[in-house]
């Protein structure tokens, strides 16, 4: 089985954390009864690689690194 790894800085985390904890608590204020889904997206070019995340709006972390180990 293949492994994905993402290294961020803990500020990122820290904003990544705080961003979903938000979302998390809209969700529970507005009383949803579904399952909450977020997606996290890495996007590549030859200038290098960002993470945005995505749940009730978009945040983009900035430059990260990736692989994929085995």
């Amino acid at each position: 089985m293949k492994k994905n790894v993402i290294e961020i800085s803990d500020a990122q985390h820290e904003e990544m954390k705080a961003f979903l904890e938000k979302c998390f608590s809209s969700s529970l204020e507005e009383e949803c009864m579904r399952m909450d889904e977020y997606t996290i997206k890495v996007q590549t070019s030859i200038l290098g690689s960002t993470l945005e995340v995505e749940m009730y709006g978009k945040m983009e972390l900035g430059d990260v690194k990736w692989k994929i180990e085995d």
